[in-house]
């Protein structure tokens, strides 16, 4: 794409242009399977994310049966009252591993941002009367995407709206919003209702977890007009790693936290899915990409950061930690990725049939 628009994701190697509709995508309908490479707690998590942010309770109560997405006539006057401000909030995914199904493209996410609305570079900021106009039902279900989006600098393309165009540019570099809320800067945490969820319904401690992630990750105000991470792949290398191992066949799980009793975590949800807490991990590593049915991690090392006698002995001691609960692993140099990312993801195909 146009380098003048939108910082690219660099040293993205010449042979995965060879993927089908890794450029150029088609005007089709997406579908994003978020559940089966997120997992079904943070995928309904996400899927909560919609209207005016955070319900609290006194909100809640003005809605009766149904909770909608546009908000009550009672509720609109309790944020008049309040003198609420809201920010516009985008939940924005980059998505790899596309493929037409029926006139549908389906791809799986390896990126989930929150990004911040903005105007000629200042943040968005509504009132209550302004929202009092707006039909956010309708509006959610308008296609929106960022023509350039690059998760990894927190550099965004042109957005948007109820237009669909993907010519020229990479399909990892579209910026798929998936949902829009508007966060306000007034709620008061003690009165936030959190999503039922009945897995964790019984443990006050991991529901008190689930409420603080939430505060901290989805209901903190943006300062500045920058991505924030929710889940996925840290580097370009671990996302041409990724592509390649696609093209094998292989989808590992991403950034899994492994611990010393053996426990694989790929988000916080799924920890607290087993019922522990943050506060009681004792956490060995955090894998780039893991394997549970053969139990292989894998490590995408950069070589100014892996090379030295003391990150070899230490990634060495992770290596033994990992062997003595049972995971095997392998690592693979970024150089090396970039070089030609096929040929290092079938060092990973060939390491795990072998176990």
């Amino acid at each position: 794409m146009n380098k003048d628009e939108i910082e690219n994701i660099s040293n993205r190697p010449e042979v995965l242009y060879s993927i089908p509709f890794y450029k150029d995508l088609p005007p089709l309908p997406l579908k994003i399977d978020l559940v089966g490479m997120a997992g079904d707690f943070l995928s309904y998590d996400i899927a909560d994310l919609f209207g005016l942010q955070p319900i609290e309770k006194e909100h809640l109560d003005t809605y009766g049966e149904i909770f909608t997405i546009n908000p009550s006539k009672e509720s609109l006057e309790l944020y008049k009252k309040r003198d609420d401000s809201f920010q516009m909030i985008f939940v924005v995914i980059n998505a790899y591993g596309f493929k037409e199904i029926d006139g549908v493209m389906h791809c799986k996410p390896y990126n989930i941002s929150l990004f911040p609305a903005s105007k000629r570079g200042e943040l968005t900021l509504l009132k209550s009367d302004l929202i009092e106009k707006l039909d956010l039902e309708m509006d959610a279900n308008v296609p929106k995407f960022y023509y350039g989006f690059n998760p990894f600098k927190g550099a965004f393309g042109l957005y948007f709206y109820n237009h669909v165009d993907y010519s020229g540019i990479e399909s990892d570099m579209i910026g798929i919003v998936n949902s829009m809320y508007l966060l306000s800067d007034k709620y008061n945490y003690h009165n936030v209702i959190p999503p039922f969820i009945k897995s964790i319904d019984n443990n006050a401690q991991i529901k008190a977890d689930y409420k603080r992630y939430r505060k901290d990750r989805y209901f903190k105000k943006f300062n500045k007009i920058k991505p924030r991470k929710i889940w996925g792949c840290d580097s370009p290398i671990e996302l041409f790693l990724l592509q390649a191992m696609d093209i094998l066949g292989l989808t590992p799980e991403i950034q899994t936290i492994i611990t010393k009793d053996g426990l694989t975590i790929p988000s916080l949800h799924k920890l607290w899915e087993n019922s522990r807490s943050r506060k009681r991990l004792n956490t060995i590593t955090d894998a780039d990409f893991y394997f549970p049915e053969k139990k292989l991690a894998v490590f995408c090392d950069s070589k100014e950061h892996h090379s030295s006698n003391e990150s070899i002995d230490k990634d060495s001691n992770i290596d033994k930690s990992l062997a003595e609960i049972g995971i095997s692993s392998i690592r693979i140099f970024g150089k090396d990725i970039v070089a030609d990312p096929i040929a290092c993801a079938k060092r990973v195909r060939d390491r795990l049939n072998e176990l």
